[in-house]
C-alpha cells in the first residue's frame, strides 16, 4: 500500500489562505483540510440508545458502560436507525476527484445498486435527482458563479496500480522513477489548462463552460452534512488501507476531529483501518 507519509505538492499562484480553526490538514500542501463546523449539542452516544429504546417506551439521562455495549450491538447486527438521529457539519477543502468520491455519503448514506436497461445504477443516483431532501448534504462552491483560485494538487511521490491482485489499491513507485519530474510535468499541464481557462473567459465564454476543461485536481471547498450512520459508514469504507490515498486522509482527518464522540460509542478505528 502506498505510505502514510507520501508528501504533496501545492501549484498555486496565491498564498493559501490560513486554515479554519481547529481544521486538520489533509494533504501536506497547505491548502487541503477539514474542520468540524458544527456539532449536535446534545449526546449523539445518548441519543443512539435512547432512541433504540423508545421502542420499550424507555429512557435514560446518563450514558454508561452498558449503553457503550448497546451501541455496539445495535451497530454491529444492522440495527442503523438510531444512528441517524445526531448530525455533523464539516467544512472540506479539497480537489475535484475526492469530492467525486465522497459525494456519495449522503444523509444516510445507504449505497444500493440496480440494473436499469442493462446498466448498474445506483439508487441515490435517483433520490438525488427526484428527492430533493435526500440530496442536500453537500454545498459546494459553484465555478458557474465564481472565478476559480488556480490551486492544485499534485502528489509528490507518483503511485502505481498492483500488477495483480485489488486494483483499487495503489504502491508507490520506487525511488527510481522520476517523481520530481512527473510532479513538474502535472504542474505545467495544471497551470497551462487554467490559463486556458482564463484566457476563455477573457473571450467572453461563461464561466459554466469555461470550467468543463480544469483538471480533476483543482482545489474546492463544500460543506457536508452527515448523520452519525453516514458518518460511521465513510470512515469504514474510507480509513481502509485499499481506499485511495488522499480521501482516506480526509477520513483520518474527520476521525480525528471526532474522536470523543467515537470513543464513547465504542467505536473501534484500529478494526475499520484493516
Amino acid at each position: 500500500m502506498t505510505s502514510a507519509a507520501t508528501p504533496a505538492i501545492a501549484t498555486s499562484s496565491t498564498s493559501p489562505s490560513g486554515l479554519p480553526a481547529g481544521a486538520v490538514e489533509t494533504l501536506d500542501d497547505g491548502l487541503g483540510f477539514v474542520a468540524l463546523v458544527d456539532r449536535m449539542q446534545e449526546d449523539p452516544a445518548l441519543k443512539v440508545v435512547n432512541s433504540a429504546r423508545i421502542s420499550y417506551d424507555k429512557q435514560k439521562d446518563a450514558f454508561d458502560e452498558k449503553d457503550q455495549k448497546l451501541c455496539g450491538f445495535l451497530w454491529k447486527h444492522g440495527h442503523t436507525s438510531p444512528y441517524r438521529h445526531s448530525f455533523f457539519t464539516f467544512h472540506w477543502k479539497a480537489p475535484l476527484f475526492v469530492f467525486r468520491q465522497a459525494f456519495k455519503y449522503q444523509i444516510g448514506s445507504g449505497w444500493r445498486e440496480y440494473e436499469v436497461e442493462g446498466q448498474s445504477v445506483s439508487l441515490d443516483v435517483f433520490d438525488i435527482f427526484f428527492d430533493t431532501d435526500k440530496g442536500c448534504s453537500w454545498n459546494e462552491v459553484s465555478g458557474r458563479y465564481v472565478k476559480w483560485t488556480p490551486e492544485f494538487y499534485v502528489p509528490g511521490v507518483m503511485r502505481a496500480n498492483p500488477p495483480h491482485g485489488n486494483k483499487q489499491a495503489s504502491v508507490d513507485l520506487p525511488s527510481d522513477f522520476d517523481h520530481a519530474g512527473e510532479t513538474a510535468l502535472m504542474q505545467e499541464e495544471c497551470q497551462d489548462a487554467f490559463r486556458r481557462y482564463e484566457e476563455r473567459i477573457e473571450r467572453g465564454v461563461a464561466k459554466e463552460i469555461a470550467r468543463m476543461m480544469l483538471p480533476q485536481g483543482l482545489y474546492t471547498q463544500a460543506y457536508w452534512t452527515v448523520s452519525l450512520q453516514g458518518l460511521l459508514h465513510f470512515l469504514d469504507q474510507r480509513l481502509k488501507k485499499d481506499a485511495q490515498y488522499e480521501i482516506r486522509r480526509y477520513a483520518e482527518g474527520i476521525a480525528t476531529l471526532i474522536e470523543p464522540e467515537l470513543k464513547r460509542i465504542g467505536v473501534d478505528l484500529d478494526a475499520m483501518r484493516a
